[in-house]
């Protein structure tokens, strides 16, 4: 066998494998023996009818089984030979005939990782913004644990809904009288007053009653999620099922025993150490992005394989659908140019990748049995299930692989950070969720 390899580009590679034309006819052979063994011919049993007639009768069987199990039996060994592993599944071109007296060749094309010269990646300078828990910050974080904790009750008497107050609302969006599906819900309670629903709901269910209906009118703009109902107008149909009274509980040391500690003080001391270490992982993850992008930038001749990039954006349309999932939103229809925005993003993710898996060959950097088993058993304690579960739940689902690939990237990381030249920068402003 012979195999030859062309570069088409730094990440397509074309193989032109050529088989002799002896392994060609013994595979032929063996072929049609079986086929000839088992043929039913009329007025013959099998294994006796004339030769010619079962060729024949079997011409096109035989061509494409000879020719499936001639590449079936060379492809591995061809990529061997020339010491590459594609990354996509191969396109495999066979010929259109089958001549016994002529050697046997067919094309293959794939993809490969291309070969990279590494930029920079020790001391890199990288900023890590420093941040400060405020006053403030402690104190929205109580607020929003008060809310959290407030009870809600049917008033005794019919009210008309207010800021502050819950209520339970049904409503069905139309266009041209056509009812919106994705546009209709049931059952959505929020609290008036806390901006959670666009403002023309709040405006609407303020004043109304329970079991009362009002019908009002939203324009959307061109960034509406549902393609159909961008720059319109939607007709909307909204009953209020219930509004309910909503009692806070007082900011004290009993607001505090709520949640297992013993006084206000105690209160405030835990969610300012909680918002300090929430602020230090916001920014250790914003100086990994930042260093991600960083490595990108100083490795600017990569080419990333098509099929990565198109992998990668798949995972990340799929990420955007499950947020606004998440939120109670329809599935989305994205944009021209959202989609082009994700492609853009996982261009970067994918250059990235083949960075730190550079960087990971040359430092000799990798996931042992140890670091695999320390995530499988801090995962199982998440979910309280045993580690052993874990693991047979991320074999059944062929997880492991993704997750020793995750791992090896975590290394790499934390490898070029320890080895990266930091200055802390004080943050103009903190960005804490406060939710409970």
């Amino acid at each position: 066998m012979k195999v030859n390899m062309e570069n088409v580009s730094a990440t397509q590679r074309k193989l032109v494998v050529t088989v002799p034309m002896d392994v060609v006819k013994e595979e032929r052979d063996s072929i049609f023996k079986e086929i000839y063994n088992a043929a039913k011919v009329k007025g013959f049993r099998p294994g006796k009818a004339p030769v010619n007639v079962v060729e024949s009768m079997y011409k096109g069987e035989i061509l494409s089984e000879t020719i499936q199990k001639i590449i079936s039996k060379t492809l591995e060994e061809a990529l061997k030979e020339v010491e590459v592993n594609p990354l996509n599944r191969p396109e495999i071109t066979p010929p259109d005939n089958l001549e016994l007296d002529k050697d046997f060749e067919y094309t293959v094309e794939f993809e490969v990782l291309p070969e990279i010269e590494l930029g920079e990646y020790k001391e890199l300078p990288l900023k890590k913004e420093k941040q400060i828990v405020k006053d403030q910050d402690v104190e929205d974080s109580i607020k929003h644990l008060q809310e959290h904790k407030a009870e809600t009750k049917p008033y005794e008497k019919k009210k008309a809904a207010k800021n502050g107050d819950v209520v339970i609302v049904d409503f069905e969006g139309s266009l041209d009288g056509e009812p919106l599906p994705d546009l209709k819900r049931e059952d959505v309670q929020f609290v008036l007053g806390e901006n959670k629903m666009i403002p023309e709901f709040e405006e609407a269910v303020i004043g109304m009653k329970k079991e009362e209906e009002k019908e009002f009118d939203v324009t959307y703009d061109e960034t509406f999620p549902i393609e159909h109902a961008r720059g319109k107008a939607v007709h909307y149909d909204l009953k209020l099922k219930d509004v309910l009274k909503r009692t806070l509980p007082k900011i004290d040391d009993e607001l505090a025993k709520s949640i297992g500690l013993e006084s206000l003080d105690d209160l405030r001391t835990k969610i300012k150490e909680d918002l300090g270490h929430q602020l230090e992982k916001q920014a250790q993850t914003k100086m990994r992005r930042e260093l991600m992008d960083l490595l990108v930038e100083k490795n600017p001749s990569i080419e990333s394989p098509a099929s990565l990039v198109e992998q990668e954006a798949e995972r990340l349309v799929q990420s955007v659908q499950q947020n606004a999932e998440q939120q109670g939103l329809p599935p989305m229809n994205l944009s021209e140019q959202q989609l082009g925005e994700i492609k853009d993003h996982a261009v970067r993710n994918v250059k990235a990748s083949i960075v730190l898996g550079e960087i990971s060959r040359k430092e000799g950097i990798s996931v042992s049995d140890e670091d695999i088993n320390e995530n499988l058993s801090s995962i199982a304690q998440q979910y309280n299930m045993g580690t052993d579960q874990i693991r047979e739940l991320y074999e059944q689902n062929n997880l492991l692989e993704g997750l020793e690939a995750t791992l090896a990237e975590r290394k790499v990381i934390d490898f070029i950070v320890e080895n990266a030249d930091i200055d802390e920068v004080v943050a103009e402003e903190n960005h804490v969720d406060n939710n409970p």
